[in-house]
């Protein structure tokens, strides 16, 4: 994977992270709400080797932190450039 590519799932993943945070949940209540196994959000969200999050699973997760996946994304890239994310 590329620079940016390897970036930006990167800051998607800690967009995900933020999100749950400011919402008061933990990674099994994300789990609950978008069908996601628990397991497999565990390795989406791994801090050290996050797994490639797939375009359904990560549609779900938005949708369960009742977000667009596009404003989602949008977030992750304005982290990305170290802009305001909200």
């Amino acid at each position: 994977m590329g620079t940016y590519a390897n970036g930006i799932q990167a800051a998607i993943v800690s967009q995900i992270r933020a999100e749950i945070a400011a919402i008061g949940w933990g990674q099994a209540e994300l789990a609950e709400k978008s069908g996601v196994p628990t397991s497999t959000l565990s390795r989406y969200l791994s801090r050290t080797a996050p797994r490639d999050i797939p375009l359904p699973a990560f549609a779900a997760i938005a949708e369960a932190l009742s977000m667009s996946v596009v404003e989602l994304s949008a977030r992750a890239e304005r982290r990305l450039q170290g802009q305001d994310v909200r």
